[in-house]
Formats: C-alpha cells, sequence, structure tokens
C-alpha cells in the first residue's frame, strides 16, 4: 500500500500524456480537414476511377489544383506520356516531403487563385482539383473554378471531387452545362466526383 501513490502518480501522467497526444493527433487532423478537406488520402479505388476518365496521351498537359500526398499525381504520371507535363498547385507547403522526382512535373506552393498569375496563357488538356470546394467562401471557390475554366483548353476535361453535391450548381453554372456525376463508396468518406468539358 506504501507504493500505491508512486503508481497513482505515474497512471496520471500516463492518461495525461495520452491525453495531449491524442488532443495533438485530433488538432493535427482537423487543421488537415480544413486545409485538404480530407480525413485520409484518397483511397486507389476513388484515384482509379477518376483516372480512368483522362485518356492517355503523349504530350498531355494536366494541371492539379491540390496535390496533398501525391496519390493522383503517381498515377497522372502514367497518362501523360513522355513529353506530358503536369503543374500542381498546393497551399500546404508541408506537401513538399511528399514531391515526387519527375521533371514532367513543376510544382507551385500557392493557392489556385493565382493560376493566372503564374500561367497567364497555358491551356492544359485536362484540369483535375481535389480542393474542398465546399469548405471555402464562395468567393474563392468561384474565383478558382472561373480561373480554371479560363485555363482549360477547348473541349476538354475539368475534375473535381467532393464529399457532397454542394459545388454542383457553381460547376454547371460557370461551365455552363451539367457536369456527369459519379459516386465511389470505397473512399473514407465515400466521395462524388464530377467531370465537365469546357465547351464555348
Amino acid at each position: 500500500m506504501g507504493n500505491l501513490p508512486y503508481f497513482s502518480k505515474t497512471y496520471d501522467e500516463r492518461v495525461l500524456m495520452s491525453s495531449i497526444i491524442g488532443t495533438a493527433v485530433l488538432r493535427e487532423k482537423f487543421n488537415n480537414f480544413i486545409v485538404h478537406g480530407a480525413v485520409a488520402p484518397s483511397s486507389s479505388y476513388l484515384v482509379g476511377r477518376m483516372i480512368s476518365l483522362v485518356e492517355q496521351t503523349d504530350g498531355l498537359k494536366v494541371l492539379q489544383l491540390g496535390y496533398g500526398t501525391g496519390v493522383f499525381t503517381s498515377e497522372l504520371l502514367q497518362k501523360v506520356g513522355e513529353n506530358g507535363r503536369i503543374v500542381t498547385f498546393e497551399i500546404d507547403q508541408a506537401c513538399e516531403k511528399y514531391a515526387i522526382d519527375d521533371s514532367r512535373i513543376t510544382y507551385v506552393f500557392d493557392s489556385a487563385e493565382k493560376i493566372s498569375l503564374y500561367f497567364p496563357t497555358t491551356r492544359f488538356d485536362v484540369i483535375l482539383s481535389t480542393l474542398p470546394l465546399a469548405l471555402m467562401s464562395n468567393e474563392v471557390s468561384q474565383k478558382i473554378l472561373k480561373r480554371a475554366r479560363a485555363h482549360l483548353a477547348s473541349n476538354r476535361t475539368f475534375l473535381q471531387y467532393q464529399y457532397s453535391l454542394y459545388s454542383r450548381k457553381d460547376i454547371t453554372s460557370i461551365f455552363s452545362r451539367d457536369p456527369d456525376i459519379f459516386f465511389e463508396l470505397r473512399n473514407i468518406p465515400p466521395a462524388f466526383y464530377y467531370r465537365v468539358n469546357n465547351a464555348y
């Protein structure tokens, strides 16, 4: 019994430490959700189904809005061929640790609102966005979508995934047509993804 206070103190310290660590992990996941709109990297099922909508063409120019851990980028490399190009915009500098060493990729660690600043005259064949549009202000999300359309070549494809249909109305309005809508259950959480062509 004489040792009980010692053991109680040790137990309390362990509980406190576990609580601190748990809080830190939750805070990191919450911050990650706010920045990236995701609680976990996209599943291979979601990535595979979205990438299957991209036609494999040597010399393809792809703009990726939201790099994250690079799960989409690694698959896109298989689509663009040896002469292709992928430009990624990522606002979270911490994602640089996931960068893939490939000369076909250009990394821009800045907001997707600034596409025109970095590539004023470039038109892309495919724009793939994983940005959490529903968590952004209407002003910012619409600005990004308008910039995306302006930099998408005629009759080319814009792809976007979300966890709800919240952004459907904005995409329809800005691209002047209803997007095709798909659903992937095997993702955390399950996700909708859109496809719309840029036809003027």
